[in-house]
């Protein structure tokens, strides 16, 4: 029993709270035991940035750039947070696990021991022995990242918009201090790339001009997306020298277009092999000074001549040649299996007179022969000019196999039907000149293809020509511009809208053909939201402009329809404004009140001014509706 003293009371544990009047066994079994720390609450889900920092061993720099390349995030813990802990960052404990896997932690690593070694020699003043070790660095890539942050296509799609939009805002920026040429150059290649998948597959459905820059938005839908469209808008900025405030942190930026750099460089490579194309694609493009600049590897289209004043011009040619390589590489094959189809297929179903269906087992035997047909191309390719009596000797021992003799197809005469019809272009090459609308696939897009159709615009020089060569290609017009590269001719007779943003036309405009109109910018941005070709009277040269209507904006959810909205919708329906043909209602009625009255004045007014007068009515009304009826539009 120890000490313990018969009648005397038994003294309480020192575990227990002096001030308690329970025992400790007590306290446990009503108030269970006391939890350890970091093992529940927020502690168990959530951790500080300082022990993040500490955990994993890197500085505050390297943990913001590996935050941002895997996109980890500061949580917000649900609750009230303890008051020793207010202001914290926290974030979440699977997330720090996740990054202590990371194989860039270990680059880091390496990269600061590097450097290290960079900093001893230049402190020992080893010029040669620095610059030695330069090349040395250790070097990573993110493809691994975007691969684990975007699984499927339509993901990396979706999360496009921030990437164009910083991509645009970094073509933009001048070269200087943290901002290399090298990251302008490759921000503009990248841009320009996109800009001309879009205009080839008439991707723009959606523009506007704002402060801030213009909006556009693209509809993406290929084969990886299941026929899904998918909406991306971003910004791009004004032309405008831009000017670099000091408070912006362009380490966090830069880091920012090295994830996205290479997340649209996965996408572009994607749609570019949709179209059978390698990307990226080869493009030089001149200087103003004349030097030539090698945005990547290759040259121009020919229509061009060569050299390219603009990156996005330089990338539309290069996209141009290669799809029509790959189309002359293409044709052969194509019309082949159409000569070979014609005389193979057409059995597959049944006809008309009941014939039943071929069986799995002759399918897959025709599949076959099919195989081992395209596989002998280039030997029946020698025999092709040959009699059509070796052509016999032949089809049936070399090109047939034996087990299947009772479905001997003849080879030569397809071939022949394929060559010939090469050579006479009848598969002709539907990239030339521009037209790419048999490689669009969405419907949409194809509607939207044909309402510039056969519509010739020319770009005067003060005209911001970057968005809207975009927007006019998409839409399937052709576009020239002032400068050496432009594939049409100021002076061109072909051309049928001029667009001019001065207050009044020069005077050497009067030496260019008559048959073209004039009209400012923002004509192309109404047509194509509104996806109608719009009157031409409001958007003349020296005109105040109609409102520019914003296409995102919903006005039966806001309760108010634009009254320019409600006279559009009314040229779309067929409906005669009574504001745009106020003009011919009084020459009409001049005109009958003239003939009304034709007998009382003949007395007073003579006859040779009344005749002038009547003819000028009738000429100028006649060139009056020819303009008007011009610009009075058609639908998409």
């Amino acid at each position: 029993m120890g000490n313990r003293v018969k009648g005397r009371t038994k003294p309480k544990s020192i575990k227990a709270a002096t001030h308690s009047g329970m025992s400790s066994k007590r306290k446990l079994s009503r108030m269970g035991k006391v939890r350890k720390k970091n093992h529940a609450g927020i502690d168990a889900t959530f951790i500080g940035r300082a022990k993040v920092l500490k955990r994993l061993q890197i500085s505050l720099k390297d943990f913001r750039r590996l935050c941002i390349l895997k996109g980890v995030y500061p949580r917000e813990p649900r609750g009230r947070a303890p008051s020793n802990k207010k202001g914290q960052v926290f974030y979440h404990i699977k997330d720090v696990k996740a990054l202590n896997h990371e194989p860039l932690l270990d680059k880091f690593r390496e990269f600061r021991t590097f450097m290290k070694k960079i900093r001893k020699s230049a402190n020992r003043n080893e010029k040669d022995e620095a610059r030695r070790k330069e090349p040395l660095a250790p070097r990573y890539t993110l493809h691994h990242l975007v691969r684990e942050r975007y699984p499927r296509f339509n993901d990396a799609l979706a999360d496009l918009d921030d990437a164009l939009c910083l991509i645009s805002l970094f073509a933009a920026l001048p070269s200087d201090g943290r901002i290399k040429s090298g990251i302008t150059r490759k921000a503009k290649e990248l841009s320009a790339s996109w800009g001309a998948y879009c205009s080839v597959m008439g991707c723009v459905t959606k523009s506007f001009i704002s402060v801030k820059g213009v909006y556009l938005e693209a509809s993406i839908q290929s084969a990886a997306t299941n026929g899904q469209s998918i909406p991306i808008r971003w910004v791009q900025p004004h032309n405008f020298t831009q000017y670099i405030p000091e408070g912006v942190d362009f380490r966090v930026m830069l880091t920012f277009f090295e994830f996205y750099e290479t997340l649209l460089g996965f996408v572009m490579f994607k749609l570019y092999g949709e179209l059978g194309i390698r990307y990226p694609l080869q493009t030089v493009a001149t200087t103003t000074g004349g030097e030539e600049n090698v945005v990547s590897n290759v040259t121009l289209h020919p229509t061009l001549g060569g050299k390219a004043t603009s990156v996005l011009a330089a990338n539309l040619s290069a996209l141009q040649m290669a799809l029509h390589q790959a189309s002359q590489e293409n044709s052969a094959v194509n019309a082949i299996k159409d000569a070979m189809q014609q005389n193979v297929g057409g059995d597959d179903e049944t006809g008309e007179d009941g014939k039943e269906k071929k069986t799995v087992k002759e399918l897959k035997a025709e599949k076959k022969r099919q195989k081992e047909l395209m596989q002998s191309v280039d030997e029946a390719l020698k025999g092709v000019n040959q009699d059509e009596e070796d052509d016999d000797d032949i089809r049936g021992d070399e090109y047939i196999d034996d087990d299947e003799d009772e479905d001997q197809v003849p080879i030569a005469a397809p071939l022949r039907e394929a060559l010939e019809a090469i050579s006479d272009g009848t598969t002709g090459n539907e990239y030339d000149n521009g037209n790419f609308a048999n490689i669009i696939t969405s419907q949409d897009a194809k509607k939207r293809h044909q309402l510039f159709h056969n519509l010739t615009f020319f770009l005067s020089r003060e005209v911001p020509r970057g968005y809207l060569e975009l927007i006019i290609l998409s839409f399937g017009g052709q576009v020239g511009w002032e400068g050496q590269d432009s594939p049409i001719a100021m002076d061109d007779a072909s051309i049928t809208h001029h667009v001019v943003d001065r207050p009044a036309l020069l005077a050497s405009y009067e030496k260019l053909p008559k048959s073209r109109e004039y009209i400012q910018p923002q004509w192309i941005l109404d047509s194509a939201n509104f996806n109608f070709v719009l009157p031409i009277t409001k958007y003349g040269v020296g005109k105040e402009l109609p409102p520019h209507l914003s296409p995102w904006v919903e006005d039966k959810e806001e309760g108010y329809v634009p009254k320019y909205r409600e006279e559009v919708e009314a040229l779309k329906n067929g409906e005669v404004l009574e504001d745009a043909d106020s003009s011919a209602v009084d020459v009409e009625k001049g005109v009958v009140d003239s003939e009304g009255d034709e007998s009382s004045e003949e007395e007073e007014i003579p006859s040779h001014i009344i005749g002038t007068e009547k003819d000028t009515k009738e000429s100028g009304s006649e060139e009056g509706w020819k303009r008007g009826r011009g610009g009075r539009g058609r639908g998409g």
